[in-house]
């Protein structure tokens, strides 16, 4: 593991930022946090970096206490929380030279495939305050990914950008990922993009961690099946009892006009097709839908 959190602690006043986290990431792996805005998302990252000390719990990036052997265990760590800030009058090229510590070699085959990865080669020598949104995001993962980071945090780094920026940041983030195998911490209110950028996720609400592991598995430990077949009354009232006596592993179904609507934990669905034929209903149509990162989102959040 890369990465090490154990029952993390964080109350500020009354308000309990962290309460028990504890958290582990594979080296190689793209996490993603996702939770409502105020869930503790900042206050977690900040702990993972050393930017607060937790009041209780310890974090471990490469073995090496992050609060105790700071130097350390940060040494490959790259990391931009909240909103990245440079300086508007210097170059970015001067930007990356000052903030990243004078750890940068600029003359290095990794820094040159950095800012051709980030798409900065023909800005560079701009000034910084002439950026868009989209170039200081760019910039910001520029400067995570210095020198040669083997572990990079991001927080929020598709703010504000228009559809095609957002495609670009998220190309960025997986090729890097793919190409050098870089631990990546990613959070981001999209979740269309977690999903199709993650490994793993966690879901974090009031200061906990409330579901997390591999995303597939995740989202994929339960599908909706629906059917529409004639006399549904009768079919729902089948599949009731069928799902009673644990026939299929299967919910309840739920009528919805002329449809029924069930959720499966395993591969039934030909079962209850068959199920149903054998008998006598006549099935116009039957429908897989696997859970999007949105709807396991709500469905985990709203009983949290």
């Amino acid at each position: 593991m890369i990465l090490e959190c154990h029952n993390l602690k964080k109350i500020f006043g009354r308000v309990k930022a962290a309460q028990n986290i504890s958290l582990q990431v594979e080296r190689g792996n793209i996490l993603g946090i996702i939770g409502p805005n105020g869930a503790g998302k900042s206050t977690l990252l900040k702990m993972i970096t050393g930017l607060i000390w937790p009041d209780s719990g310890h974090v471990k990036i490469n073995g090496f206490d992050v609060h105790r052997e700071h130097s350390l265990a940060m040494r490959k760590t790259g990391a931009i929380i909240e909103w990245p800030s440079f300086y508007p009058y210097m170059s970015a090229r001067r930007n990356l030279e000052i903030l990243s510590g004078a750890r940068l070699k600029k003359d290095s085959q990794r820094f040159r495939e950095i800012i051709a990865f980030t798409g900065l080669e023909k800005r560079l020598d701009d000034k910084a305050g002439t950026y868009s949104t989209g170039m200081k995001q760019r910039l910001g993962i520029a400067l995570a990914m210095l020198p040669d980071s083997e572990f990079i945090i991001l927080d929020e780094p598709t703010n504000g950008l228009d559809p095609a920026g957002l495609i670009e940041i998220r190309e960025i983030v997986k090729e890097y990922n793919s190409r050098y195998g870089t631990t990546i911490i990613i959070t981001s209110h999209l979740l269309n993009e977690i999903e199709q950028i993650c490994h793993d996720i966690a879901i974090i609400n009031n200061g906990s961690i409330i579901a997390s592991g591999g995303i597939r598995e995740l989202l994929h430990a339960s599908d909706i099946l629906t059917v529409v077949c004639e006399r549904p009354d009768e079919a729902c009232s089948l599949l009731e009892q069928a799902a009673k006596e644990k026939r299929f592993p299967i919910c309840p179904p739920a009528r919805l006009g002329d449809e029924l609507h069930m959720e499966l934990f395993g591969e039934c669905a030909a079962a209850v097709n068959r199920f149903l034929i054998e008998k006598g209903f006549e099935v116009s149509r039957i429908t897989l839908k696997h859970k999007s990162l949105e709807d396991f989102f709500m469905k985990t959040t709203s009983g949290a």
